[in-house]
């Protein structure tokens, strides 16, 4: 029994001994490197297989669009409108998405009224520069009238004198012209502009008293007991329709012309030019007379107010150039305003960039869309092109724009495409801890395959006949 157990204690020994050696060898013994096709002949050429051989570089990429683009809108807002649904074709800088608008739209029908009425203001500041030239213009003549009628005071009258006198009427008559045209011009009324800016105005005061009488008169119906809701919609329409009652008012004495106060001012610029033109006629009846002190005292005093007419006519000038400058600038801010508001509007559009197809729309009917958040994925499916995915740094310097490229689909097995590298990537990426670059690749022929944006390829790229 002893020499049984004995062997049988052996016979285990060996067996343990036996699988230990085995593990060991198995997984824990360094493995000799594997023969080459070099070594095998003899030599000592033992290639890294890392490296690509026969000038082939491999990667891995995915079929993407010619172009493609997430698009978002620059400012937030309910979306109103679909009008391209997914997998429409559209045509670059038609609408695909509609945010709710009537804000800006009445800010841009706001801002256009105002542009009308600052270009009335600037006609008028205008017109307002003319008079006050003219005005300065017939103070320079009446001032030459003085000077005469004081030098002909003066001396004894010569017929060139009189001569001179007689043209002195004559200027004055030529004032009294402009004087009466000036009056016309203000009893004419107002011109179209002012007029159409004022309608404007009225038109949208009207438009804004609409939905706040709509919400009064619903809140009457429905006999609300929120008296405090009541009371602001009343006291706010009570306000819009002041607004719609200035409005008209302005509108009404826009129609009306001139008022009685620039009425009894032309009516007043007649009138002094006729008595200039009265003086004019006694200085030359003066002159015939022959001169006395007193004539002399009333010619100093003639020349003295008509310079001081100048004077006054120059200030007049310098005010009105100042309000011509100030209506200009009053002008382009409107101006700008309306860029600005019409600006505002196109926002609330979402327009292709390109002509394409709307991919997808990641918004619905109703939904409050942020901006700058991409809610349309567009693209131009015109054509099909590869893009590399794990193209490292080792490999892509064997490259060259124009290295033919054969491409393998791996959801279409056995079929191969033939491209060209047609972009090179300058800046890298990190991919699964390797620096890689992404390469483009233009396929020559799709040969009619159903591809897929996003589907996996294997490119081989040929480095040496680049």
């Amino acid at each position: 029994m002893n020499w049984k157990r004995l062997i049988l204690g052996v016979g285990l020994v060996l067996v343990v001994a036996g699988a230990a050696y085995f593990v060991y060898t198995r997984f824990f013994a360094a493995q000799p490197e594997p023969e080459t096709a070099a070594a095998a002949d003899g030599t000592d050429d033992v290639t890294d297989p890392s490296i690509t051989s026969l000038g082939v570089v491999s990667a891995e990429g995915q079929i993407v669009p010619l172009r493609d683009a997430l698009l978002a809108f620059q400012t937030g807002g309910e979306l109103v409108e679909i009008a391209a649904e997914t997998g429409t074709v559209v045509a670059a800088g038609e609408p695909i998405l509609r945010l709710e608008s009537a804000d800006q739209e009445i800010a841009l029908v706001q801002a256009q009224a105002a542009m009308e009425t600052a270009k009335a203001n600037l006609q008028t500041a205008q017109a307002g520069l003319l008079a006050a030239q003219t005005g300065e213009q017939a103070a320079e003549v009446g001032l030459q009238a003085a000077q005469v009628a004081l030098a002909l005071v003066l001396a004894e009258p010569t017929e060139a004198e009189i001569a001179l006198s007689e043209s002195g009427i004559a200027l004055a008559q030529a004032g009294v012209g402009q004087a009466s045209a000036g009056q016309s011009v203000v009893l004419q009324g107002a011109p179209s502009s002012q007029i159409g800016a004022a309608e404007s105005q009225v038109r949208l005061a009207e438009a804004q008293l609409l939905p706040v009488r709509d919400a009064l008169d619903l809140l009457i119906r429905e006999e609300s007991n929120d008296e405090d809701a009541l009371a602001r919609a009343r006291l706010n329409y009570n306000a819009v329709l002041a607004n719609v009652n200035a409005a008209k008012a302005a509108l009404e004495e826009a129609r009306s012309g001139a008022t009685s106060g620039q009425r009894v001012s032309a009516f007043g610029s007649v009138n002094s030019a006729a008595a200039q033109r009265d003086a004019a006629q006694a200085q030359l009846d003066q002159l015939l007379a022959g001169s006395r002190e007193e004539q002399i005292t009333v010619a100093e005093a003639d020349v003295a107010q008509a310079e001081a007419a100048i004077a006054e006519s120059q200030l007049a000038i310098v005010q009105a150039e100042s309000a011509v400058v100030q209506a200009e600038a009053g002008v382009a801010q409107a101006e700008a305003a309306v860029d600005s508001a019409q600006d505002a509007l196109s926002r609330m559009t979402l327009n292709s960039p390109f002509d394409g197809v709307v991919a997808d729309i990641q918004a619905e009917l109703g939904e409050v869309v942020s901006s700058g958040v991409p809610v349309v994925t567009f693209a131009d499916f015109g054509g099909w092109l590869v893009k590399t995915t794990d193209l490292t740094e080792l490999d892509v310097v064997e490259l060259n724009v124009g290295d033919p490229v054969e491409i393998q689909i791996d959801a279409i097995p056995g079929e191969r495409l033939i491209g060209t590298v047609t972009d090179i990537a300058s800046t890298s990426q990190l991919t699964r801890g390797d620096v890689t670059y992404e390469v483009t690749i233009a396929l020559d022929d799709i040969n009619n395959l159903p591809l897929r944006w996003g589907m996996t390829v294997f490119v081989d790229v040929d480095v040496d006949q680049g």
